[in-house]
């Protein structure tokens, strides 16, 4: 079961690093995450996910683990991750986000309801299979206190002068102007103050109501996003595929081997757009000392980056590859039909009469993939020398059209004179660039 592709583990708890091959790997999780009494379908359903998620993101955090591969127990797992090894989930060529839970108590969810991204292989689906497990229906109570300390809120203080109406339990509460109840609906049905105090032996009809506590009842557990585990495993008993039940929680995808990276190419499998800002009449800021153009420096770093990139085996697509201006509008549209891993817009700044210098990242908000990314971009470019500015929350306008992880690169102040001057030099663009293709290895890395 061994393969070149290696997953890096990180024992917290130890503070230590290790490799594991793939399918090691998916083996080990596969024993954390899937009931391994579930049936071997469901199984085999639940290790390819795993491995989807592995290859996209190979990189594994937790505590010590066991290894079934030495386990004699274990042979059901191992056998789900032998009948599916290669095989992964994708969606235009790529390996998806593979989202799962528990069990989904009824329907799956849309993703823009759940991480506030649309994505098109994660649409809700009808799911009545996982009804009769122990998560489809669970309650809970807290007292009003519990509650108030989770919530950090403060209910009414219990008095006469407070009313307190539950719909469809309690309600319609009617007082003359003395605050007696005249009358009350008590689960639909309508009663005068003076019967329901006589019916429940209460001293007066003049009567607030109150909750002692709440009841909470949930139906599923987790996010409710892509695969139910109970659901599949019903799935799997009634005749149906590892085949069938992926295809049927994630929506027009397809499975089959994926070639994986290499050593040589390291970023095999990803794809990447980069943007080059402005372009034609749209030429951008213009440098005060030597009067560069933010629009040709940017693109002959987008061009650097393309070269170093492909090399490495990554896909890049460049919004344009020559001077020419293309609307913000119709690079969105592009970017979005590619549905690449990351877009990556760069650009200068300028800051009139000032000596500011250094790259700036910028990522949307909650972009928490293109955060990480930046951050490692900024660091293999400090260690390059190149003055940095950090890694900030923008809300450009490109981020809010684009569907997939964004940044944008402002790479330095054309307004700064010995800056400027730094871009004319050939050595200082392909630190520039080396620094940007370090910083996407170490992310994947």
């Amino acid at each position: 079961m061994e393969t070149d592709f290696k997953i890096k583990y990180i024992n917290i708890e130890k503070d230590k690093e290790m490799e594991v091959s793939l399918e090691k790997m998916v083996g080990i999780l596969l024993n954390l995450e899937m009931d391994t009494n579930f049936h071997i379908e469901a199984l085999k359903a639940q290790a390819i996910i795993i491995r989807t998620n592995l290859v996209k993101k190979p990189m594994v955090e937790g505590g010590d683990f066991i290894d079934i591969w030495e386990d004699e127990s274990a042979e059901k797992i191992i056998e789900a991750v032998k009948d599916t090894q290669g095989l992964v989930i994708l969606f235009n060529d790529k390996p998806i986000d593979a989202r799962y839970h528990i069990c989904c108590g009824g329907s799956t969810e849309n993703s823009e309801n759940v991480i506030d991204n649309q994505i098109v292989y994660l649409r809700r689906v009808l799911c009545d299979y996982c009804k009769d497990t122990t998560y489809w229906r669970r309650e809970k109570d807290f007292s009003l206190d519990e509650m108030e300390n989770a919530l950090k809120v403060k209910f009414p203080s219990m008095d006469i002068g407070v009313e307190s109406e539950i719909a469809g339990f309690i309600e319609d509460i009617e007082r003359d102007e003395r605050g007696r109840v005249l009358s009350i609906k008590v689960a639909g049905k309508k009663l005068s103050g003076k019967e329901l105090a006589r019916l429940l032996g209460l001293n007066s009809t003049r009567y607030a109501i109150f909750p002692t506590g709440i009841k909470f009842v949930t139906r599923g557990k987790g996010h409710g996003l892509g695969f139910c585990q109970y659901g599949a495993d019903k799935m799997a008993q009634q005749g149906y595929s590892y085949f069938d039940i992926l295809k049927y929680y994630y929506t027009g995808v397809e499975i089959r081997k994926y070639l994986l990276p290499c050593i040589k190419k390291p970023l095999y499998g990803k794809t990447i757009i980069i943007d080059p800002g402005h372009g034609g009449d749209d030429k951008g800021f213009e440098g005060d000392s030597i009067g560069l153009i933010e629009k040709d420096v940017v693109l002959k770093l987008a061009l650097k980056l393309k070269l170093l990139l492909e090399e490495l085996g990554m896909k890049v697509h460049l919004t344009r590859n020559k001077d020419e201006n293309i609307l913000i509008t119709d690079r969105i549209e592009e970017a979005n039909k590619l549905k690449a891993d990351f877009f990556v817009s760069i650009h200068m700044d300028y800051f009139n009469c000032s000596n500011q210098k250094g790259c700036e990242i910028f990522h949307f908000r909650k972009d928490y993939d293109s955060q990480r990314l930046g951050f490692c971009i900024l660091k293999n470019l400090k260690d390059k020398g190149i003055p940095i500015r950090g890694v900030k929350e923008g809300n450009f306008y490109i981020f809010r059209g684009i569907s997939t992880s964004s940044l944008l690169i402002e790479i330095g102040y054309l307004s700064n004179p010995e800056e400027e001057a730094k871009f004319l030099e050939d050595s200082y663009m392909e630190d520039l660039a080396e620094g940007v293709v370090k910083g996407i290895l170490e992310y994947y890395q």
